[in-house]
C-alpha cells in the first residue's frame, strides 16, 4: 500500500523526504537572502574595503542570525512579518544614514516622537536603487510562497537552532575575548569610527556595542542635571568683555600636542622653535596649564568639549553614541547668529570619530575631509596648504577649525629629519615624539606665515590647542608615576582683543565659554559647564578618575568642578536641548 502523507497547510502537496527537511532549505535560502541584502547595504557606505575574508564572515553571521526564527517560527506564514521587519530595519539605516551619517542608534526606534516631522527628510534620503536592497526578499518570498513546506520534528528544528548558534558564536565571539581598550576588540572600533566598525564587525557587533554603552537615566536624575544647568545660566553674566567685532576665528586642534615640549631644548636643538617664540610674545595670550579632560572619544571628544562646552560620557564615545542624534548647543550655532560662516577641515576620511556626523550636529556650515592623502607622519603640512585655499575663498567672517594629524601615534623611527633623532633620550617613544612635535610646529609656523602673506591673519583670531595628551612629561623624564601635571596641553590666542591672568591651571571644559566671550557671543543660550578664564578662573581642574589639580584647595569648588562630569552625562544621555534649542 503507498501511504500518502498530506501537508496539513497545504493538503494539495505531500510532505515527503524533501518536506521533512523543508525547514533546514529555507533556513540556508533566507541566510543566502539576507547575506547579499546586507552586502548591497554594505555598499552604501562607501567604504574601502580590508580584510575581505574577515567581513564576509561576519556578513554570514549577521545573515544567519536573521534568519534564526525559521527554526521556532509555528507556521510558515509567519516569516513574511519577520521578513519585511528585517528590511524596514535596513532601510531605516539605510535612509538614517543619508541624513546623519551614521547608523540608527537602538533607542532611536522607541522614540516614536521623533518622527513628526521627519517625512519630508525620510522621503528625500529614499533613492530608486533601494530597491536592490528588498529584491532578494521579494525573489525569496515568491519561490517560498510557492515550494516551501514544512514538517520537521523538534528534535531537527532544535538541532538545526543549535548548530546555527554555534557557528554564529564561533565567527563573532572570538575579538570579544581581547583587551577592550585595544583595537583587536570591536567595541574601539565603534567609539573610534563606528561606520567603519558597522562595516566591518557588523550588526551583531553595533548592537552589542549599543546595548553595553546606550542606556537612559532616571527621571530624578534628569530633573537634577535641569536645574543644575537652569541655576548655572541665571549666574551667567552676559555683559560684553569686548566690543563688537567682525573678526574671522580660526582654530588649530593640534593632534597630541602636549605643553612640556615647549620651552624644551636639547643639545642646543629647540624642541618646538616656533611655538617657544609664541610663548615669548607679550601680545599673545598663552596659557601652559591646560588640563586635557578627553575620555573614550579622545580626539572627539575635544572637539566636543571646543564646541559644545559639554564634557565626554562617562563611559563610550558621545560621537558614536550621541554625534548624530542629539541637539547640541555650539559655538558654530553661536556664531551663525552673528552672520559667520563656520567650516571643519580634517585630513581624515568623514568617518573617522564618525566626524561627518557630529559635524552637522554642531552645526557646522560646511565640512572638507581627506585633505591630506599623504603619509600620516607628513599630514599637516598637506592639510595646512589645501585649508588655506579654502579658507581664502569662504564668506568672512568665518570660523573653521583645523584638526591636525602629524602629532597622532605610534612614535618611531621616522623618515622626519630633526637633530633631536640622534639626541640622547633614553625613553625612544619620547624622543620620536619630540621630532614629530617639532615637525608639527615647523607646519604650524609656515600656516601663521601664510595667513600673513595672504591677509587673513589680521583679520583674525587664531587660537592654537592641543587635543589631548600622549606621550607625557615623566616618560620624557623617566618616571613611572604620571602626575596630572604631566598631561598639560598648550592653549595660544594670538590678535586676542582681550587679555588674561595665564598662570592659573584652567580645564579644557573652559575653552568653549572663553571663546563665546573673545567672539562677543556672550548672550548666546548655553554658556557651557566651565567657566571664562577672562571672566573667572577658579585655578582648579578635575578629571574624571584621578581627582584635581591646581592651586585652589576649597572643597566646594573642587566638588562643583568635579560634579560637572556627572550632569553633563547627563545631559548627553537625555538629550537635554532637544527641547531647548
Amino acid at each position: 500500500m503507498n501511504l500518502r502523507i498530506q501537508n496539513p497547510e497545504r493538503p494539495d502537496l505531500p510532505t515527503g523526504r524533501m518536506g521533512r527537511y523543508g525547514r533546514v532549505a529555507t533556513y540556508l535560502l533566507l541566510t543566502l537572502t539576507f547575506y547579499i541584502t546586507l552586502t548591497i547595504v554594505d555598499e552604501v557606505w562607501n567604504i574601502r574595503h580590508h580584510h575581505y575574508f574577515a567581513i564576509w564572515a561576519q556578513r554570514a553571521a549577521d545573515a544567519m542570525l536573521l534568519a534564526l526564527p525559521v527554526w521556532f517560527l509555528h507556521r510558515k506564514r509567519w516569516l513574511f512579518p519577520w521578513i519585511v521587519l528585517v528590511n524596514l530595519y535596513l532601510l531605516s539605516n539605510v535612509w538614517y544614514y543619508r541624513i546623519y551619517y551614521s547608523v540608527m542608534p537602538l533607542n532611536s526606534y522607541l522614540m516614536v516622537n521623533n518622527l513628526r516631522g521627519l517625512g519630508p527628510s525620510i522621503y528625500a534620503s529614499m533613492r530608486a536603487s533601494d530597491f536592490w536592497i528588498v529584491l532578494p526578499s521579494i525573489c525569496f518570498a515568491a519561490g517560498y510562497s510557492l515550494f516551501g513546506r514544512w514538517k520537521s520534528g523538534i528534535g531537527l528544528r532544535a538541532a538545526g537552532f543549535a548548530v546555527s548558534l554555534l557557528l554564529i558564536f564561533v565567527t563573532v565571539i572570538p575579538p570579544y575575548f581581547n583587551d577592550p581598550n585595544e583595537f583587536t576588540h570591536p567595541w574601539p572600533w565603534y567609539r573610534n569610527e563606528i561606520m567603519q566598525a558597522f562595516h566591518k564587525y557588523g550588526l551583531i557587533g553595533y548592537w552589542s556595542y549599543q546595548i553595553a554603552y546606550l542606556h537612559g537615566c532616571p527621571p530624578e536624575e534628569a530633573e537634577y542635571a535641569a536645574q543644575f544647568v537652569e541655576a548655572a545660566e541665571r549666574r551667567a553674566s552676559r555683559e560684553p568683555l569686548t566690543e563688537e567685532h567682525r573678526k574671522n576665528l580660526i582654530v588649530v586642534l593640534a593632534e597630541s600636542l602636549g605643553s612640556w615640549p615647549i620651552g624644551l631644548e636639547i643639545g642646543g636643538t629647540e624642541a618646538t622653535p616656533f611655538m617657544n617664540s609664541l610663548a615669548r610674545d607679550t601680545s599673545v595670550i598663552y596659557f601652559p596649564r591646560v588640563l586635557p579632560q578627553v575620555k573614550d572619544g579622545r580626539s572627539s571628544d575635544a572637539q566636543l568639549m571646543l564646541n559644545t562646552g559639554l564634557l565626554p560620557l562617562e563611559s563610550g564615545a558621545a560621537a558614536s553614541l550621541y554625534g548624530c542624534r542629539n541637539t547640541y548647543p555650539s559655538l558654530p550655532k553661536a556664531l551663525a547668529r552673528r552672520g559667520y560662516t563656520s567650516a571643519s577641515l580634517i585630513c581624515d576620511s568623514r568617518h573617522y570619530w564618525n566626524q561627518e556626523a557630529t559635524t552637522k550636529s554642531y552645526g557646522f556650515d560646511r565640512y572638507h575631509y581627506e585633505l591630506s592623502r599623504g603619509p600620516m607622519r607628513r599630514a599637516d603640512e598637506e592639510l595646512y596648504e589645501n585649508s588655506l585655499e579654502i579658507l581664502k575663498d569662504l564668506p568672512q567672517p568665518f570660523y573653521a577649525q583645523l584638526v591636525t594629524m602629524s602629532g597622532h601615534g605610534p612614535y618611531s623611527k621616522s623618515d622626519l629629519e630633526s637633530p633631536l633623532n640622534n639626541a640622547d633620550i633614553p625613553d625612544e617613544e619620547a624622543k620620536y615624539y619630540l621630532v614629530a612635535t617639532q615637525y608639527v610646529d615647523r607646519c604650524l609656523g609656515g600656516f601663521i606665515d601664510s595667513l600673513k602673506v595672504c591677509g587673513l591673519y589680521d583679520k583674525s583670531i587664531i587660537v592654537i590647542m592641543g587635543d589631548h595628551d600622549s606621550v607625557t612629561r615623566n616618560q620624557y623624564e623617566g618616571r613611572k608615576k604620571r602626575e596630572l601635571s604631566d598631561r598639560y596641553i598648550p592653549l595660544f590666542i594670538l590678535n586676542a582683543p582681550l587679555k588674561a591672568e595665564t598662570g592659573k591651571v584652567i580645564a579644557q571644559i573652559d575653552i568653549y565659554p572663553s571663546l563665546l566671550d573673545l567672539m562677543h557671543a556672550q548672550d548666546y543660550d548655553f554658556h557651557g559647564l566651565g567657566e571664562s578664564f577672562f571672566r573667572r578662573q577658579s585655578d582648579c581642574a578635575a578629571d574624571h578618575t584621578e581627582g584635581w589639580v591646581g592651586d585652589n584647595r576649597s572643597d566646594s569648588v573642587r566638588q562643583y568642578r568635579k560634579e560637572l562630569w556627572r550632569v553633563s552625562d547627563i545631559l548627553l544621555r537625555t538629550d537635554y536641548f532637544k527641547s531647548r534649542l
